[in-house]
C-alpha cells in the first residue's frame, strides 16, 4: 500500500510538477492567486510539502514520500512571498469537495481566528468526508507553555500537527495547546524544491504532510473507513510521547504509519 487512488490536495504555494522526483505525481489543481489552471510553485514551500507526501519511490533519486502512489492536486493559495488570503482558501476547499479530494494538507496558518466563514468552510468540507491536516504553527515558546496553535489548525474539524526532532522530542518552535492532536517529524526534513533540487527545512509545515501521507495510506488500506474513523485510527495508533495520554505538546503522540495501517 502506497496510497493508491487517494486524492490529496496540497493547499499551498503550488507544486513544481517538473521536478524529477514528482514527475506524474501531480494530477491537477488550480491557481487561486493568478486564476489559472497552472499552479506553478514560485515560492518553494508547496513543492517541499508535496515531496514529503508523494516523492517517487524506486527511482533511485532524492527522497521517497510517505504515500508515493497518491494523486496530488496542487491548489495554489499562497503567492511567491508565501502570503495568501482566506477567501482563496475557502475557494480551494469548495474545489476539493467538488473534485473528490479525500485529504487536504494545510501547511500555513494565522495566529488570529479568520472567523466563522472560514471555520464553516472547513467544517462543511469535513462533513462531506474530507480529512483536514494542518500545521499547528511555529509560535511555540521555548518552555512549551501556553496556547499558541494557529488557524485553521485550532478548528475542531482540522487535525493540528506538532513537530518533533530526530530524538522524538518537541521542536522548540512547535506550537502548543489543547488543540494539538498529533505529532510528526518537522526538524531537518529533506524534500523536493523547485529547480530539480532538495533542501532540509524545519517547521510544523514539514510535520503536517507526514500525517497527510499516513492518512492516505490508511484510506487506501480500507475504502470503507470514514474520515472520522481514519482520524481516530491515526490518534489511537500514535506513539505516546510526553505526558501519558493526550497532551499539549504532542497531542496523542507521534504518527505511526505501520501501526495506523
Amino acid at each position: 500500500n502506497s496510497g493508491q487512488g487517494i486524492k490529496v490536495a496540497v493547499i499551498d504555494s503550488g507544486v513544481d510538477k517538473s521536478h524529477p522526483d514528482l514527475l506524474n505525481q501531480v494530477e491537477g489543481g488550480w491557481d487561486f492567486v493568478n486564476i489559472d489552471s497552472e499552479p506553478m510553485d514560485d515560492n518553494g514551500h508547496g513543492t517541499h510539502v508535496s515531496g514529503t507526501i508523494a516523492a517517487i519511490a524506486g527511482n533511485d533519486i532524492g527522497v521517497v514520500g510517505v504515500a508515493p502512489a497518491v494523486e496530488i492536486y496542487a491548489l495554489k493559495v499562497l503567492d511567491a512571498s508565501g502570503s495568501g488570503s482566506f477567501s482563496s482558501i475557502i475557494a480551494a476547499l469548495e474545489w476539493c469537495a467538488k473534485n473528490g479530494i479525500k485529504v487536504t494538507n494545510n501547511s500555513y496558518g494565522s495566529s488570529s481566528d479568520p472567523g466563522i466563514t472560514v471555520q464553516q468552510a472547513f467544517d462543511n468540507a469535513y462533513d462531506s468526508g474530507i480529512l483536514h491536516i494542518a500545521s499547528a504553527g511555529n509560535s511555540g515558546k521555548f518552555n512549551g507553555r501556553g496556547d499558541n496553535v494557529g488557524f485553521p489548525a485550532q478548528y475542531a474539524s482540522v487535525m493540528a500537527v506538532a513537530a518533533t526532532d530526530s530524538n522524538d522530542i518537541r521542536a522548540y518552535f512547535s506550537s502548543t495547546g489543547p488543540t494539538v492532536e498529533i505529532s510528526a517529524p518537522g526538524v531537518g526534513i529533506l524534500s523536493t524544491v523547485p529547480g530539480n533540487s532538495y533542501e532540509s527545512w524545519n517547521g510544523t509545515s514539514m510535520a503536517s504532510p507526514h500525517v497527510a501521507g499516513v492518512a492516505a495510506l490508511v484510506m487506501a488500506s480500507d475504502a470503507r473507513l470514514s474520515n472520522a474513523q481514519v482520524r481516530a485510527r491515526l490518534n489511537e495508533s500514535a506513539l505516546d510521547l510526553g505526558a501519558t495520554g493526550r497532551d499539549t505538546w504532542y497531542g496523542y503522540g507521534l504518527v505511526d504509519a505501520k501501526k495506523a495501517v
